[in-house]
């Protein structure tokens, strides 16, 4: 089965939850740092940043939660041959469908898979740039888990990490995305 019938169900589910909970649901924003870095792999984790919105339907012990956001990854590292700095930077759109248990009322945990759409991507490498993505898969199947804490006046902070099914590319097979992100 393709990719995009993937993308088109998990989009529709989204929509659909957003749609049926209007009433009793929260819509926000959400921003912070990301720490990514890739699976198997010997490189540093680079710094970059997310930003998007999300709805929130309250169903009582839990709550369903879709989201977009645009999300930065990738790593730093040294090259094979010369030993010199590496960095790459890929940006998405990740759209999250997560799962919230409210243990107590102002922590949950929350869990649940999440699409991802690759945008750009960014290698830079002794002045030489590279922004081909034809070698990379253009959406990636995931997974997202973390706590989060509800704060006075509306707010919230969370920690998440996310983690990639998928291979990233030929360039680095068996190497996934992997993303340590604190939002407000």
């Amino acid at each position: 089965i393709p990719n995009t019938f993937y993308m088109r169900c998990f989009l529709s589910l989204i929509f659909l939850l957003g749609f049926v909970g209007f009433a009793s649901g929260q819509a926000g924003i959400r921003a912070g740092l990301s720490s990514s870095n890739i699976t198997n792999s010997n490189v540093n984790a680079r710094l970059g940043a997310h930003v998007g919105a999300y709805y929130r339907l309250e169903l009582g012990f839990f709550a369903v939660e879709p989201g977009v956001q645009f999300s930065q990854k990738g790593f730093r590292g040294n090259d094979r041959d010369t030993g010199k700095r590496t960095f790459e930077r890929f940006n998405y759109i990740d759209a999250p469908l997560l799962i919230r248990f409210n243990f107590f009322p102002e922590i949950n945990l929350f869990v649940g898979p999440q699409l991802s759409f690759l945008m750009s991507r960014k290698y830079e490498f002794e002045g030489l740039v590279d922004t081909n993505t034809e070698a990379f898969p253009q959406t990636e199947f995931g997974g997202v888990g973390g706590i989060g804490v509800h704060l006075p006046y509306g707010m919230n902070i969370q920690a998440t990490f996310d983690i990639s099914k998928n291979d990233l590319s030929d360039y680095y097979p068996n190497r996934r995305n992997k993303v340590f992100k604190l939002s407000l």
